[in-house]
């Protein structure tokens, strides 16, 4: 084989080479060389992963706010696992909440975890002009992955900015958004049954935040060992704003108060009582009742007889 056909050879080798590596890029089954998965599926401002902790694109991430009340800036994350979410004020980097605790000396903050939706709230009570900005919801994956939230702090109202008279200036006393759970301050619920909380929110122009239901005072855990616990809320479009508890197999570590808690109203409270089987306690009064009859006729007996026995030896003397 002379040199020229080693060239020929050699360039035919090359020419297939290259065109068998062109055919597994467009099929996609070989990536460029240090090209990674993350820059693959770059999306606008943030990125979306492919496995992993993700986050619900459709939440908005442009929300505006009134000096002087109060602003909510929600993130969800879907197959979060362990990992912590953070939110983080971007124009000083400050750690502002780590999972559901608040991390800075203004209490204007708070780290808000709703477990029936699964979302992480960051409450701004009110709001001031320097609020504005962007800030950062966090997950602790390696490297971190945010979804970003831009905050607009408007000095009025819009209807006000337009000189347009707002519809809800005047309301009547009965027309002001409240919340009630049914069945009055009090509810008893027999020992081993199901609870069944429902909280309505009334007169409300739009859906809260969030809406979370307290067990004396404590945020209630829907994941927490006990188990059996659930809620239902009312879909979007529902007329009513509406959300129940449900507690499957109620015990005596059940009782005590219970608040519901809506963003955008006061909070409504009830008593629960867990009260035993009313068939069974009465079974029990009468086995007891039974018991004690049958421990006083037998000592009437042996009084009884003692008295007898007593008479009869006097006789015979």
């Amino acid at each position: 084989m002379n040199n020229s056909e080693a060239l020929k050879i050699c360039f035919l080798l090359l020419i297939l080479e290259c065109m068998v590596g062109f055919c597994d890029y467009r099929s996609g089954n070989k990536k460029r060389h240090g090209q990674t998965e993350e820059e693959e599926t770059k999306k606008l401002g943030f990125r979306l992963w492919s496995s992993g902790p993700n986050f619900d694109t459709d939440l908005p991430q442009d929300v505006s706010g009134v000096v002087g009340q109060t602003a909510y800036l929600t993130c969800r994350v879907f197959d979060r696992t362990n990992k912590t979410i953070s939110w983080i004020r971007h124009a000083d980097l400050h750690i502002l909440t780590v999972g559901r605790y608040t991390y800075t000396a203004d209490n204007r903050y708070q780290s808000i975890y709703n477990p029936t939706t699964d979302e992480w709230i960051l409450q701004i009570k009110y709001l001031q002009k320097r609020d504005s900005g962007m800030y950062e919801c966090q997950v602790s994956t390696q490297p971190v992955r945010s979804f970003f939230v831009r905050l607009n702090i408007l000095d009025e109202t819009p209807s006000k900015l337009y000189g347009e008279e707002s519809i809800f200036t005047v309301q009547n006393e009965e027309e002001v958004a409240h919340a009630e759970i049914t069945g009055g301050t009090e509810v008893h619920v027999e020992q081993g049954s199901t609870l069944n909380l429902t909280c309505i929110v009334k007169n409300s122009k739009e859906k809260p935040h969030y809406l979370l239901w307290y067990h004396r005072n404590e945020t209630i855990d829907y994941t927490s060992p006990r188990g059996g616990i659930s809620v239902v809320n009312s879909e979007n479009n529902s007329p009513e704003i509406t959300s129940t508890l449900l507690i499957y197999q109620v015990g005596d570590s059940d009782s005590g108060k219970y608040s519901c808690r809506p963003s955008n109203t006061d909070v409504a409270t009830t008593t629960v009582y867990v009260i035993r089987d009313e068939h069974q306690q009465n079974l029990k009064s009468i086995n007891n009742n039974g018991h004690k009859n049958m421990m006083s006729s037998s000592f009437l007996s042996l009084l009884v007889l003692k008295i007898l026995a007593g008479r009869v030896v006097t006789l015979e003397r």
